[in-house]
């Protein structure tokens, strides 16, 4: 893990912040685009698929992580986008609602990345590490 990655859990959330060598508006479109999303954002040994991406608000988004046995589908909507600051979409699993935000500081060395994650029950420490994982191939696409 890089050791600009800081991440705190809690029972039920998970914030990860992570500072980018890249402007703020390139890290948006590596969020927000459906060609450049499946470069970084899959876990290692898998593959990534965008069925859906729309960033804006009632927008949908749908991402499938296949390692050729397994998949793992990802659904949900965006409930708020503030275009290079801000997107919060929710998820409705099996346990209830899983509510994830991502928001874009600029900072001095390039652009802050808070990812905030609230589930609907305990969180697992794989989650970290699978982001971890995800946002050092992300700043390897940067």
């Amino acid at each position: 893990m890089n050791d600009n990655t800081d991440i705190e859990m809690t029972e039920s959330s998970l914030t990860v912040r992570r500072t980018f060598d890249a402007p703020r508006e390139r890290v948006w479109r590596a969020f927000t685009d459906s060609d450049e999303l499946p470069q970084w954002f899959v876990p290692e040994g898998m593959e990534a698929e965008v069925h859906a991406l729309e960033p804006e608000p009632d927008g949908a988004f749908a991402v499938s992580w296949t390692d050729g046995e397994n998949r793992i589908d990802n659904e949900g909507t965006y409930v708020e986008v503030v275009e290079n600051e801000r997107l919060v979409a929710v998820e409705e699993t099996m346990g209830g609602e899983l509510r994830l935000g991502y928001e874009f500081r600029d900072v001095d060395d390039g652009t802050e990345v808070v990812i905030t994650q609230n589930f609907p029950g305990s969180v697992s420490d794989s989650v970290s590490e699978g982001w971890a994982g995800m946002l050092d191939t992300l700043a390897e696409v940067l």
